[in-house]
């Protein structure tokens, strides 16, 4: 009898002192083992995710809710900007900074014209530049793309090189284009369409002071439930800003 309530205590003990992820915080649980993709496409992110969320089944608090990110075509992860869908290329969360492409154009659709400088937290890194786009143009430009918005309504549009005249052309609008392909584009040695798949890159604004205090402390970074603040999720349950802080948070 007395081997036998041993082995009873033992294995109620032993239960009790297994790591934490077996009584985990469900939150934390989710954020850490669910990856932010998107079907069987190539993966854009690693482990960390924050700010982004979404795609196929990455859940809001485990980001912010201007970040969000959605799954096009069970493939493909992309961001709205305005009325523009941009597929993210790639990311590089410690640089704050994900590459983008329009999903429109990579797709073999019509080309996406936006007037683009910055809008809410997302700007223009420092590799990326605008270019002019004409329409109307009374020559045949080498640096042009046509598309067909509908079979009455084609319209052409072109890049001018510096030693091309703008005579006859209208600027239509200043798209984005990192600053090698537009380089590249005004030597001749991609044309208007290979430029634009090369995509652009974007900064984005976030605070992450917080967040590196939650990391270092063996958290994940993400939000409460009910609003947009932040939170530091841990194996016990969220916290403010830390896990070896005292706060218990939803």
């Amino acid at each position: 009898m007395s081997i036998f309530f041993f082995f009873i205590s033992f294995v109620v003990f032993s239960v009790a002192d297994l790591p934490s992820c077996f009584s985990a915080d469900q939150q934390y649980e989710e954020c850490r083992s669910r990856n932010l993709t998107c079907g069987s496409g190539h993966r854009v992110f690693e482990s960390t995710t924050y700010p982004f969320w979404g795609g196929f089944n990455k859940p809001k608090f485990c980001g912010h809710s201007s970040f969000k990110l959605s799954c096009e075509g069970d493939q493909n992860l992309t961001l709205a900007i305005g009325n523009i869908t941009l597929r993210v290329v790639s990311a590089n969360l410690e640089d704050h900074k994900i590459s983008v492409a329009d999903d429109s154009l990579l797709d073999g659709g019509c080309l996406n014209i936006w007037n683009f400088n910055g809008k809410n937290q997302f700007t223009l890194d420092s590799n990326t530049e605008t270019i002019d786009v004409f329409v109307n143009c009374s020559g045949v430009a080498p640096l042009q793309i046509s598309c067909e918005e509908s079979y009455e309504d084609p319209v052409t549009y072109h890049v001018l090189r510096s030693s091309d005249s703008d005579e006859g052309c209208m600027k239509y609008a200043e798209i984005p284009m990192l600053r090698s392909a537009k380089d590249e584009l005004q030597r001749s040695e991609l044309t208007f369409v290979e430029a634009l798949r090369k995509g652009f890159d974007l900064r984005y604004i976030m605070e992450d002071k917080a967040c590196r205090r939650c990391i270092d402390s063996g958290g994940i970074c993400g939000s409460a439930l009910d609003s947009e603040s932040f939170r530091c999720l841990c194996a016990d349950r969220p916290h403010n800003s830390s896990c070896d802080d005292n706060t218990n948070q939803g």
